[in-house]
């Protein structure tokens, strides 16, 4: 029984990977469409469609594959190797099913069989009223990568429910024909995901499509009976789970960035006639690269036993500084490439050039900021006061 399982977990893998490829391949091939136009184009969205990566992380009963965080990992990390704007959207539409399973079980069948993708921006921002049966929820949300494309969203507010001694994060769950989008996403990287920001005004929310961030930071397990005890996000830290996918991807991109930069050296030729990969300089830099990436792969896989580990529980702020550990490491790895190869690498459209302006994209997310994580962690070393949600 355990030799077909193995067997089975290693064809959905390779599958997984087959369609991470067929993803990033697409979505490199329409790169510099996708930067100008400050999203990817309905084709790729279609990719990820047909390959069911939307379907991911679902709990069994919707027939999904059961997959767990390296093969996610890993499947993200593919996409990100070829472009990060698809492993962006490509990790948040299977991700995003996540916090679907914490609603009541006929508000789950009712997201998925809609067939919506999902978009969520839980900043808590929203101004909600307490109204008959729900909220009535207004606010302008930034940054809701993919909301060009996406069915629902999950909007963040802060509550404060009957008898609770302070408000908490809340998401709020609403379907997009409820809201405008402000088409206004022109950023330095990670221009592919469409990442606009939304305006709601007084929107209905029915009490049983709101989900308490704060108890799924304290308890993963739903509210709800009946649940499936086999499903992934249900036996670990939520919030360090649901971040599993930016590290992973900037490990991606960092490693094609590295064969980007061998492969630039090999076939570079100085004026003096001497061939750059036979200098001591490219040669130390690749070692020390080669290195680092090596570490950010380290960190990550220890991230993962972190997160599956029944023996021990870590702090979220651990979860937290390797992640940003990891990022940074990357983003190094490429700015360094850019600044030992010169000026051919900040030609528009270099994939160099490109996976550098995504990666730092990356680093500035409030989850991946690198001060922030290391301020909070040290914090924690030594014994004082901190919060961090994961």
């Amino acid at each position: 029984m355990t030799v077909t399982v193995k067997v089975k977990d290693q064809e959905i893998y390779e599958q997984l990977l087959e369609s991470a490829r067929r993803i990033g391949k697409a979505a490199e091939a329409e790169s510099l469409q996708a930067d100008l136009n400050s999203t990817l184009s309905e084709n790729i969205i279609n990719i990820i469609r047909e390959e069911e990566i939307n379907k991911l992380i679902l709990p069994k009963q919707f027939g999904g594959p059961q997959i767990n965080f390296t093969m996610f990992a890993d499947m993200v990390r593919e996409v990100g190797y070829y472009n990060l704007s698809a492993a962006w959207l490509t990790y948040f539409f299977s991700l995003h099913n996540a916090w679907v399973a914490y609603l009541p079980e006929h508000r789950q069948h009712e997201i998925v069989k809609s067939g919506g993708l999902l978009a969520d921006i839980f900043a808590p921002v929203g101004n909600i009223q307490k109204v008959d049966g729900g909220f009535l929820i207004s606010a302008k949300y930034n940054y809701v990568s993919g909301i060009n494309y996406s069915g629902w969203v999950g909007l963040g507010a802060l509550y404060q429910a009957e008898g609770a001694s302070n408000p908490s994060m809340h998401g709020f769950i609403v379907n997009t024909k409820d809201i405008k989008i402000i088409e206004n996403w022109n950023s330095l990287g990670l221009r592919g995901s469409g990442s606009n920001s939304i305006v709601v005004e007084n929107v209905f929310v029915p009490d049983d499509m709101v989900i308490n961030l704060q108890r799924m930071a304290e308890n993963p397990r739903p509210a709800h009976e009946n649940y499936d005890s086999d499903y992934l996000y249900y036996h670990v830290p939520f919030h360090p789970a649901f971040f599993v996918g930016f590290p992973a991807m900037s490990i991606g991109a960092a490693e094609r960035a590295l064969y980007e930069f061998k492969q630039s050296t090999k076939g570079r030729v100085r004026f003096n006639g001497e061939e750059e990969m036979a200098s001591p300089r490219s040669q130390r830099v690749l070692a020390t690269l080669t290195l680092r990436l090596k570490s950010a792969k380290s960190l990550m896989k220890t991230y993962i036993e972190m997160l599956e580990s029944k023996d021990e529980v870590f702090h979220p702020s651990e979860y937290k500084a390797i992640r940003a550990e990891i990022i940074q490491n990357c983003v190094d790895i490429s700015v360094k490439c850019v600044l030992t190869l010169g000026a051919s690498a900040l030609i528009k459209g270099h994939p160099v050039e490109m996976i550098t302006r995504d990666l730092i994209a990356i680093g500035t997310h409030v989850t991946s900021l690198y001060e922030d994580a290391i301020d909070v962690y040290g914090k924690y070393l030594f014994d004082q006061p901190v919060f961090v949600m994961g």
